[in-house]
């Protein structure tokens, strides 16, 4: 390879990490800067309130700045389960879904949705993810030790993470129009057999090793991004636009996504949940929007595996157990000052 090609392809990563960039922004990051009149609108929507201040909040749509999302890992000691104690643990799963009651996943005061998964690999672990209003975490002292004792499986073999790991969500958005309860169902909370049915929402946890070098200063340069959108410290105007137009067509209600700092590398955990994933992918992938047409090709170069992501039908470690929504969870910021209980 010549110089000259080295250069080029050297100056296509920089141009591409720069443009994907602009479709974090795009996609991700919704501003804080448009008009709503989401108070008591005919969605019946529960008002949130993003922590910041006391000033009425005039976004239309949910992003990372009122509502936070945790994943907690819990690691299946191997020398406390064989195949029976982890059937053991579904089975349990199962038979509190089937009491309809969302509370012991949800786990936690005012949390809106809530997810567990299995990873059934050669270090199996469980791994729960749960949403709720910064007005709520605002008041928490230590959210780690919080949820540590909420978490919902309560078995021998469940134990803490081995090696203490950096991670912070540096992106969360929420459809408006998302359902208060499992369709068609109708119910608040589902196990993993019934979601499997085509009939149910899908639910997937997805996990993205990033390339080594570039990547992962660009993933802590934009995680800088989301504290400051999260602080209200920074707004992006009119390219909401087409995010927000984005995750209406895909129908995702909730979206998330982790970033893990380890020892051997970065690493981003996609957390989706949506009517349907092939219609994801059909809108990615039908639509000449800017977000999914550049993403498509940055994603392409700084993920270590781009089809963890880019291809459908998923691959994935991660199997649903469980999960839950809380049938008052919030779709819209309001301008009222109320937070949600």
């Amino acid at each position: 390879m010549t110089e000259s090609s080295r250069g080029w392809r050297r100056y296509g990563l920089v141009a591409g990490i720069a443009t994907l960039a602009g479709v974090f922004l795009w996609r991700r990051f919704r501003s804080s800067g448009r008009d709503s009149t989401t108070a008591g609108d005919d969605l019946g929507s529960v008002a949130v309130d993003d922590g910041v201040g006391s000033e009425a909040v005039d976004d239309e749509v949910v992003t990372e700045r009122h509502a936070a999302a945790f994943l907690v890992r819990r690691r299946l000691d191997a020398d406390g389960l064989d195949a029976d104690a982890l059937e053991g643990i579904v089975a349990e799963v199962r038979r509190r879904c089937a009491e309809d009651d969302p509370d012991w996943l949800l786990g936690v005061d005012a949390a809106t949705t809530a997810s567990l998964f299995v990873d059934r690999t050669d270090q199996p672990e469980l791994v729960w993810y749960v949403e709720v209003p910064r007005s709520v975490t605002a008041t928490w002292d230590d959210p780690e030790t919080v949820l540590a004792d909420a978490f919902p499986v309560d078995h021998d073999a469940v134990r803490p993470e081995t090696e203490p790991v950096d991670r912070e969500m540096i992106v969360h958005a929420v459809h408006p129009n998302r359902p208060r309860a499992i369709e068609p169902t109708d119910r608040a909370v589902l196990a993993g057999p019934e979601l499997a049915s085509e009939r149910t929402v899908d639910v997937e946890l997805v996990r993205m090793d990033l390339n080594s070098g570039l990547p992962g200063r660009f993933a802590d340069w934009m995680a800088s991004l989301s504290r400051r959108v999260i602080e209200g410290e920074l707004e992006l105007g009119p390219i909401e636009t087409w995010s927000q137009a984005m995750i209406e067509a895909e129908e995702m209600y909730t979206e998330s996504v982790f970033l893990e700092r380890r020892p051997d590398g970065y690493s981003l955990l996609q957390y989706m949940e949506t009517e349907e994933m092939e219609h994801v992918y059909d809108v990615y992938y039908d639509t000449w929007n800017p977000v999914a047409r550049i993403s498509e090709v940055v994603l392409g170069r700084i993920l270590a595996n781009p089809d963890d992501v880019l291809s459908y039908p998923l691959e994935t470690e991660f199997e649903p157990l469980a999960h839950a929504v809380d049938p008052d969870r919030f779709r819209r910021p309001s301008k009222s000052a109320e937070s949600v209980e």
